[in-house]
């Protein structure tokens, strides 16, 4: 019952999405001539705060209440999304992906960062060998592997191990965009040891994320 009820934030992301939203409403509403300005947007605003309380502390509200409240919730977001119209929700819906997808870049290197870091203490230790199969770093170096979830990809967790020397010309011809992992582990090929982001989806304003 309480999806019904949550739906309403998918307008506005997360009920800290929704405050700041609060907060930029009520400026833009100060700062708008009085002509322009929304009859309705004190009556709105009251809203957001309200549903953003109830979304916080919905824990301490009697779970009769929310049931008896969730139908007329589901009404209401359906009467909202239709006012918004498909062009609003879609713009709606594009930056809160931009969000994620931002998001998940910046997980992603620094989760690659830390599985390099771990390769060089294998390296270390091992009198400057790379394990053949990073998973042979578990539990010791690293208690298992990383997973990563990549803009357009599912988690994963899955290396791609190259065990030659065939695209010492490029290594970029070895990405296969996955989503997971790709490791090179053959001590003939000048790639020896380099792990990569196996997609090669751009990341916002960057380079796509196997060069990363």
């Amino acid at each position: 019952m309480l999806n019904i009820f949550f739906s309403f934030f998918l307008l506005c992301g997360t009920a800290a999405y929704a405050q700041e939203a609060v907060k930029t409403a009520a400026t833009e509403s100060q700062a708008a001539p009085a002509q322009q300005q929304n009859k309705y947007a004190p009556e709105i605003l009251q809203a957001i705060k309200n549903l953003t309380v109830l979304a916080e502390r919905s824990a301490e509200i009697p779970q009769a209440k929310l049931d008896a409240l969730a139908p007329e919730i589901a009404v209401f977001n359906h009467k909202v999304k239709a006012a918004l119209g498909s062009e609003i929700l879609a713009d709606i819906a594009r930056k809160e992906k931009d969000q994620d997808d931002r998001i998940r870049s910046a997980k992603a290197k620094r989760t690659l960062q830390s599985f390099r870091a771990a390769l060089q203490v294998y390296y270390g230790d091992k009198g400057g060998a790379y394990p053949k199969n990073p998973e042979l770093m578990v539990p010791k170096e690293i208690q298992a592997v990383p997973e990563i979830r990549l803009p357009e990809h599912e988690p994963s967790s899955k290396i791609r191990i190259i065990d030659s020397k065939k695209y010492d010309k490029g290594y970029s011809k070895a990405v296969s965009d996955s989503g997971g992992w790709l490791y090179f582990s053959s001590r003939d090929s000048d790639n020896y040891g380099l792990l990569l982001l196996d997609c090669s989806h751009k990341e916002a304003g960057g380079a796509e994320f196997f060069r990363y």
